[in-house]
């Protein structure tokens, strides 16, 4: 899991060859470079930023020409142009559709030459990865773009109608998990290219993760460690649905679980009993973050403390929208709840297991960086302990 001794970004990372009708041809490399330094993949030419292991007589080139459906790699453009493709597009099952994007499912062990080529190509652009082959124990979540779309038109048709009007589609990134994960990540690897970063697309992978995990009725988080781009972007996702928890997303009273003053006493006065309190554990599961994540959380925004024996929060919404207020935290979700297209019965039932061994790392070293200021209403006081 060594980190690449070379790293070769674009002149202007993100925006490199964006929406080109016809990206220029694929120049010959120059000096003694025997790695792809350029794809390109539909309308985009992309620079590539680090090595991936494309067998050695694709790289004498320096750059391949990839095709969306299958993304099968080749070293010339009339190869591509020739390449009748007849590889469904897309495939797998459509889990989220929105009026700008789509998710879809697909299996690594069903699809495994697809999901092959899609880590061969991931690997150009992230640093820490390390799975091409054996994936045959993972889920792919493939991103799709509406490329027709604009904010205010009408709703783009399915992707499974692609060939419908004049909408096209487009990969734009994706996110994998393992099927059972022992250490309970719902994230392993990350990938939004170039061209489409700085539109929240990560925080939009990001959300359908946890989405995904809550409909599983359990708990998870990306898997560690984390790349520095990858924490901001994970402590952006974490702040916003803990504040968001905390203001009012969960019941108004738990009077078996209050713990204060009152309690303390013994005789818990009418201040304690309008208190929402619940533990941690089922803020985590409320969330669908890690316990030890909803943990740090609470430490990082300064809602934590030790109280009567035990770590508690238990402060009033004032307290919170300020915090809201000086870290800047955007309350607004990517994802429109009504585009996830999957409930918890269609979620699978697989449970961790030890003999899963391979790990497609780098979690979030691709994930755009969505941090932007925000405001909440709310009212009232929450209360949280680390005990049932």
């Amino acid at each position: 899991m060594g980190k690449q001794p070379a790293k070769r970004r674009p002149k202007a990372a993100g925006r490199d060859g964006a929406g080109a009708a016809h990206p220029a041809p694929i120049e010959a490399p120059t000096g003694d470079s025997h790695e792809i330094q350029r794809i390109v993949l539909g309308n985009y030419s992309i620079a590539a930023w680090y090595a991936s292991p494309y067998p050695a007589e694709y790289k004498r080139g320096g750059g391949l020409y990839i095709c969306q459906r299958c993304l099968k790699y080749m070293q010339h453009r009339q190869t591509l142009e020739e390449h009748l493709c007849r590889d469904p597009f897309p495939r797998g099952r459509l889990v989220y559709d929105d009026a700008a994007s789509a998710l879809y499912e697909v299996d690594g062990k069903e699809h495994t030459l697809y999901c092959q080529n899609l880590c061969l190509l991931s690997k150009l652009f992230l640093d820490q990865k390390t799975i091409y082959y054996d994936i045959g124990s993972f889920l792919f979540y493939i991103l799709l773009t509406k490329q027709g779309w604009r904010p205010g038109a009408q709703a783009a048709p399915s992707p499974r109608h692609a060939g419908l009007g004049s909408v096209g589609y487009t990969f734009a990134g994706y996110f994998s998990k393992e099927k059972a994960s022992v250490e309970r990540n719902n994230l392993a690897c990350i990938l939004v290219l170039p061209p489409f970063r700085g539109q929240s697309y990560g925080q939009l992978l990001i959300e359908l993760s946890y989405e995904l995990t809550k409909l599983e009725g359990t708990t998870g988080g990306p898997e560690q460690p984390l790349s520095s781009q990858g924490f901001h972007s994970y402590r952006s996702y974490w702040r916003r649905a803990i504040v968001q928890a905390l203001l009012g997303t969960l019941p108004s009273a738990e009077r078996h679980l209050l713990r204060g003053r009152g309690m303390c006493s013994g005789r818990p006065d009418e201040d304690d009993c309008k208190r929402r309190i619940f533990s941690l554990s089922r803020l985590a599961l409320l969330t669908g973050i890690r316990t030890e994540d909803v943990l740090f959380t609470l430490e990082d925004l300064g809602l934590l403390e030790f109280w009567c024996g035990r770590h508690t929060v238990c402060i009033a919404d004032e307290c919170i929208r300020r915090v809201i207020a000086e870290r800047r935290i955007n309350l607004g979700m990517r994802m429109d709840p009504e585009g996830l297209l999957v409930a918890s019965s269609d979620m699978s039932d697989d449970s961790p297991s030890d003999s899963a061994e391979a790990t497609d790392s780098g979690a979030s070293a691709s994930s755009d960086d969505d941090d932007s200021e925000g405001d909440s209403d709310g009212g009232g006081s929450t209360s949280t302990s680390t005990g049932e």
